[in-house]
């Protein structure tokens, strides 16, 4: 099976509609999961012109009202079980962490995988987004997985880093790795061997200058 990973849109919070571009990345699979932060109901209905749309809450989603979707569950394909969460982690751990980055001048994620990781107990996988950062390695015997986020505010044109919260936020995101830059959906393809990922980037604007109305505060982006 192939699966199409989104995590982060941010659709009707940060971006007006989601880009064609992630619909045209994802054609022809046979699943889509969202990890989250999607923000807006609507994303589902997108997705879902594409393929089945499994999808849990992200915190964007709790101050969206979206209640309704689970923060993680453990879904089984292909013989394999494959962990979705969106990786929300307390405030203070999330706070600590960004100070820790600017201190050391590089990202510190204050054991994100490991924490991620702990919140399954027998899978293959585990895909997440929240850090707009994408994330391929292995622990404790299963993959975890994300493309990075599909809302990257350093190429939205409306993104707002004037403000106090605004350029610390800045800061930190010039620690990330370049392809965090980069927005980008991804695709795990589970067989009898195994399940592998690979990220697929996204290289037409998010929205052209000016199209959508001006975002919210930026520090809240993840």
């Amino acid at each position: 099976m192939r699966i199409g990973v989104v995590t982060d849109t941010h659709v009707g919070e940060h971006l007006p509609a989601l880009p064609g571009e992630v619909l045209a990345a994802l054609a022809g699979v046979d699943l889509i999961i969202h990890c989250g932060d999607l923000t807006v109901p609507g994303v589902l209905d997108d997705l879902g012109r594409v393929a089945p749309v499994v999808a849990v809450r992200g915190n964007h989603d709790d101050d969206a009202g979206h209640t309704g979707l689970p923060v993680a569950r453990v879904l089984r394909v292909g013989g394999r079980r494959v962990g979705i969460t969106h990786g929300t982690r307390p405030d203070p751990v999330e706070l600590a962490g960004g100070l820790v980055s600017l201190a050391l001048r590089r990202t510190a994620l204050l054991g994100f995988h490991r924490a991620v990781r702990r919140r399954f107990g027998a899978v293959d996988a585990v895909v997440m987004g929240h850090v707009h950062m994408p994330v391929a390695c292995v622990r404790d015997g299963a993959l975890l997985f994300s493309p990075g986020a599909v809302y990257v505010p350093e190429c939205d044109p409306w993104f707002d880093w004037s403000t106090a919260r605004g350029r610390a936020y800045r800061r930190f995101r010039a620690l990330a790795p370049p392809e965090a830059l980069v927005p980008a959906v991804g695709i795990l393809e589970v067989t009898p061997a195994g399940v592998g990922a690979r990220r697929i980037p996204l290289r037409e604007p998010l929205r052209t200058r000016g199209a959508g109305s001006a975002p919210g505060a930026p520090a809240v982006v993840g």
